[in-house]
């Protein structure tokens, strides 16, 4: 028997141990870890010698062509471009959270057909529930394997969840078997005195936007929804937290038997709003903050507070779009990131802060398979998905838009000296990226996640 291919001499990190191992591969799936694949036939064979070898990431956070709905053409194009852009950075699979005013029964599958024919990576849709009619498609989209679903609570006047629908929203998808994924930020009346007082005086700052949306608004609507899924008895997953209150709130919900889960993402691990270098283009939701609320993020997830990190991953194209007039009260939200999460994680997370490789493939894959319940994924056990990564912890890259994959033309480590890259990927058993070359590969798959068991079931 010839095996597909074989990934040798690497040290590979996977459920929570690391060892040398070859990593055998074939129709798509790891077949077996063996010291030794010399004697196995294979049409090919990769090189991993001094290198870390990872199962795929998974980016469980992103918004392909969010500013370019309801243009399915735009979500096409960036099929192609931001696939090249994500396998470069390691990542083989992707959550997208989709988002339509009409019914998701109609809009879905016409965005999964486009994925299967232009994305070169596997993705999880997720809908944004922002109508009493998206929470009535909610059982229906379960039984089609769609069960996370994605809740704003940012009051905003497109995708933001109305006031009265958060409840009935969580207990429909709890009822359902689904996760409910919340953006948290409370924004109350007094979100827009503070706009115009600091538009008043003058302020553009980055600092002014965080000023503007305060730590207690992502605290606040952390701890009411914590509160309102323990008395339904159901999960949750909180999107990109950022402040350095989060993680103990999450905590404190476990302690009292809440299943919480909680994602932050490389711009709040890496960031702050004093850096002189992204004043123009690190305008997000909720906002990146101070150097506390960064360090505060770290220990969370050096002390298993925090669960995974995902990138809030932008498609908005254009530097000179996202700067506008200079005015952070009316520039657009957003901006890339998937490519750069592994640069950046081993950079400032395993090499400055000491993250073990295991807590790293934790954060990156497996917690958000686990999650999310994604087949195949966040595992190189036998059985799993052919989706890996090889690291070379001692590639040092001056990171730069000019030499990322992204079609948008900025980003916000534009100078950034970094150490550890991911220099090969594999997916579905296809090597796409070489030595930081990439490569042509399988078009990508969508996929079903698989039901939670309902509160109250058998």
């Amino acid at each position: 028997m010839t095996v597909d291919l074989v990934v040798q001499g690497g040290r590979v990190v996977t459920d929570g141990a690391t060892f040398e191992a070859d990593v055998v591969l074939d129709d798509g799936k790891v077949v077996s870890l063996v010291r030794d694949a010399s004697r196995i036939a294979a049409d090919r064979r990769l090189d991993a010698r001094g290198r870390y070898v990872l199962p795929g990431l998974i980016d469980p956070h992103t918004h392909w062509g969010v500013f370019n709905l309801p243009d399915l053409d735009a979500f096409a194009q960036q099929c192609r471009s931001e696939s090249a852009s994500t396998l470069a950075g390691g990542v083989t699979t992707v959550m997208h959270c989709a988002m339509d005013r009409g019914p998701y029964l109609a809009h879905l599958p016409k965005k999964q057909a486009i994925v299967e024919r232009e994305a070169g990576v596997d993705m999880v849709f997720y809908p944004a529930l922002t109508s009493a009619e998206h929470v009535q498609e909610v059982d229906r989209l379960v039984k089609g394997g769609v069960t996370s679903f994605k809740l704003f609570l940012n009051g905003d006047a497109f995708y933001g969840l109305p006031e009265g629908l958060l409840y009935p929203a969580l207990r429909t998808i709890f009822r359902a078997g689904g996760m409910p994924m919340v953006h948290c930020e409370w924004t109350p009346p007094a979100l827009d005195l503070l706009v115009k007082e600091l538009a008043d005086q003058g302020r553009t700052d980055l600092k002014a936007w965080a000023d503007a949306r305060p730590n207690v608004l992502e605290v606040t609507a952390m701890e009411r929804v914590f509160r309102l899924v323990e008395q339904l008895s159901g999960p949750v997953y909180v999107v990109h937290v950022s402040t350095r209150e989060g993680p103990s709130v999450g905590k404190a919900a476990r302690a009292r038997g809440v299943e919480a889960y909680l994602e932050t993402c490389p711009q709040y691990l890496a960031l702050d709003y004093t850096l002189p270098s992204i004043q123009r283009l690190g305008k997000v939701k909720p906002p990146i903050r101070a150097p506390e609320d960064r360090e505060a993020l770290w220990e969370g997830i050096l002390g298993g507070a925090i669960d995974t990190i995902g990138t809030d991953h932008c498609t908005l194209m254009l530097r000179a779009q996202k700067e506008g007039k200079g005015d952070i009260w009316t520039q657009q939200n957003g901006f890339t990131g998937t490519e750069t999460m592994l640069p950046i994680l081993l950079s400032e997370g395993v090499r400055r802060r000491g993250l073990s490789w295991e807590r790293l493939v934790e954060i990156t894959s497996s917690n958000a398979a686990r999650i999310h319940r994604i087949p195949g994924k966040g595992s190189l056990r036998p059985g799993s998905d052919a989706d890996l990564v090889l690291v070379d912890p001692k590639k040092e890259v001056t990171l730069s838009a000019d030499r990322l994959h992204s079609a948008c033309d900025f980003t916000l480590f534009e100078g950034w000296r970094v150490t550890g890259m991911p220099v090969s990927t594999v997916r579905a058993g296809t090597v796409v990226l070489e030595d930081g070359e990439l490569r042509p590969g399988p078009r990508g798959k969508v996929l079903r996640t698989s039901v939670r068991r309902p509160p109250g079931s058998s």
